[in-house]
C-alpha cells in the first residue's frame, strides 16, 4: 500500500507540473532556474541508481572496498566534467549535448552521436528497469516480470507528464529518502552482526579479486561516461548560470563520494547474513529482508525504488530529449512525449532478456565511451583553438562506437582500450590544419 501511494505521488507531482502549462524550454531545460543546491542533488540523483545501489553493493560484498571505484570512478569523471566543461556547457545555450556539436565538432558528428547515445542509454534504462523490478517484486509480492511492467508504466507516465521539470523537482526528495534509507540500514548491518565483517575488512584500492587492470578499465569506462554525458549536461544546462553549474557539479562529487563509501560499507556488512550462493544484485534486498523488521526494510526497498527511479527517469528524458531536438529536429513536448513512449517499449523488451544490471550497463558505457566521450571532450575543449575536419571526426565515432559495442558484446576491456586509444588518436588526426595543432593549444596556450 505504502509503494503505491509514493508512486501516487510521483505521478500527482508530475500533474501539479504539467497542468500551469509547459513549453519546450521547461519540458527540456526546466526552464534554466536552477540552483546550485538543485543541481547538485539532481546530479546525485541521477547517478545512484540501480548499479550504485544494488549492483554496487554486491559487487562490495564480492571484492570488498575496492568496489568503491563504481561510483569514485564516475566522481572523478564528473570532477573532471565540472572544472573543464561545466561552464561552456551552460554558456552553449542549447537544449541538448548533440545540439553543441554542431559547432565544435561539424554538423555531420551531431546525428551521429544521437544514434550512439539513444542505443546506449537504451541499455541503461533496461538495466534500470531490471533493477525496479528487483525492488518492485518483493514490496508487492507480484512476480518479476509483472514487475517490469509495473515499473516500467510508472516510470513513462510520470516522466511524460511533466518532462524534465518534474524530474528535477522529485530528484530532491527522492535523494533524501534514499539517504535515510542507507543511514537505517546501516545502522541495522552493524547491530544485526555486519560490524564484525566491517571490522576485519583492510582498505584496498586493488586486491586478487579487483586487480589493477579492472581499476583501469573503471576510471577509464566507467569514469569517462561521466566526463561527457547527456544527462549530466542537461543538469547543467538546467542551471541558472554557468557559476551555478560549476558549483554544483562540484558538490555532486562530494555527495557521490560520501554515497559510495557508504553503500560499500553496507555491502561488505551483508557478509555472514546470506548465504554464499545469493546473486550479487540481490545481496542487499536478501540480506535486510530476512534481517531488518519489517518498517525498516520497507524503508529501505523505498528508498532503493527513489534511487532507481531517479536515475532511470533521466536517462527516459535524456534518450527522447535527444531523438526530437538532435535526430527528429523536432523540439517539441508532443514529440519527446511519443519517443518516450517508444523508448520505454524498446527498454522493457531489453530488460526482458535477462541480462544481468552491471552487464547491460557496461555494455552501453562501452559504446558510448569508445564511441562519443572523446572527441565531444577534445572539441569542446580545444573549441575556438582547433577546427576539426567534420567528416573525420563522425568517422571517428563511427568506428569507436562499433569497437565498443564488440567490446561490450563479447565481455573484452582490452578491446574497450583499442576502441578508447582509436578515438583519442582519430580526434588529432581529424584536428585541422594537423592534429599538431592540439598540442600547441595544450601546452602553450592560456585561454
Amino acid at each position: 500500500m505504502i509503494f503505491f501511494f509514493v508512486c501516487l505521488g510521483f505521478l500527482f507531482l508530475a500533474w501539479r507540473v504539467a497542468r500551469k502549462g509547459i513549453g519546450p524550454e521547461e519540458y527540456f531545460v526546466n526552464g534554466r532556474r536552477g540552483s546550485a543546491c538543485a543541481t547538485a542533488l539532481s546530479v546525485m540523483a541521477s547517478c545512484v541508481g540501480g548499479s550504485a545501489t544494488l549492483g554496487m553493493a554486491g559487487l562490495a560484498w564480492q571484492v570488498g572496498t575496492p568496489a568503491f571505484w563504481w561510483l569514485g570512478s564516475g566522481a572523478a569523471g564528473l570532477l573532471v566534467l565540472s572544472f573543464f566543461l561545466a561552464r561552456k556547457v551552460r554558456e552553449s545555450g542549447a537544449m541538448t549535448m548533440p545540439e553543441m556539436l554542431d559547432t565544435c565538432l561539424g554538423a555531420p558528428c551531431r546525428p551521429l552521436a544521437s544514434i550512439i547515445i539513444v542505443v546506449a542509454w537504451m541499455a541503461i534504462l533496461a538495466a534500470q528497469f531490471s533493477a525496479l523490478a528487483a525492488i518492485i517484486s518483493p514490496l508487492t509480492g507480484l512476480s518479476h516480470t509483472a514487475s517490469l511492467f509495473v515499473g516500467a508504466v510508472i516510470l513513462v507516465a510520470y516522466t511524460l507528464i511533466g518532462g524534465q521539470a518534474a524530474v528535477m523537482r522529485s530528484d530532491v526528495w527522492q535523494f533524501a529518502v534514499l539517504s535515510l534509507a542507507l543511514a537505517v540500514a546501516l545502522a541495522f548491518a552493524v547491530g544485526a552482526g555486519g560490524g564484525e565483517a566491517l571490522a576485519q575488512v583492510r582498505l584496498e584500492v586493488v586486491n586478487a579479486d579487483f586487480p589493477a587492470s579492472r581499476l583501469a578499465y573503471y576510471l577509464c569506462i566507467l569514469g569517462g561516461s561521466y566526463v561527457v554525458c547527456p544527462m549530466l549536461f542537461g543538469r547543467f544546462l538546467s542551471s541558472r548560470d554557468a557559476d551555478t553549474a560549476m558549483r554544483g557539479g562540484l558538490w555532486a562529487v562530494v555527495g557521490l563520494v560520501c554515497t559510495a563509501v557508504v553503500i560499500v560499507a553496507l555491502g561488505i556488512a551483508c557478509r555472514g547474513l546470506v548465504s554464499p550462493d545469493t546473486p550479487p544484485e540481490q545481496v542487499l534486498s536478501t540480506a535486510f529482508l530476512t534481517h531488518l523488521p519489517p518498517w525498516a526494510s520497507t524503508l529501505l526497498l523505498l528508498g532503493i525504488f527513489c534511487a532507481v527511479i531517479s536515475s532511470a527517469d533521466s536517462c527516459l528524458i535524456t534518450a527522447a530529449s535527444v531523438c526530437s531536438n538532435d535526430i527528429l529536429r523536432r523540439p517539441s513536448v508532443a514529440v519527446c512525449r511519443w519517443c518516450m513512449v517508444f523508448f520505454g517499449g524498446a527498454a522493457l523488451l531489453l530488460s526482458l532478456s535477462g541480462k544481468g544490471i552491471l552487464s547491460l550497463l557496461l555494455l552501453a558505457n562501452d559504446i558510448y565511451v569508445c564511441g562519443v566521450v572523446v572527441p565531444v571532450f577534445v572539441g569542446m575543449l580545444f573549441a575556438g583553438r582547433a577546427h576539426f575536419a567534420p567528416w573525420g571526426m563522425a568517422a571517428v565515432m563511427a568506428a569507436g562506437g562499433t569497437t565498443g559495442f564488440f567490446a561490450g558484446l563479447m565481455e573484452n576491456p582490452s578491446l574497450s582500450f583499442v576502441g578508447l586509444g582509436f578515438s583519442l588518436l582519430g580526434s588529432m588526426v581529424a584536428a585541422r590544419p594537423v592534429h599538431h595543432k592540439i598540442f600547441s593549444c595544450l601546452f602553450f596556450s592560456r585561454r
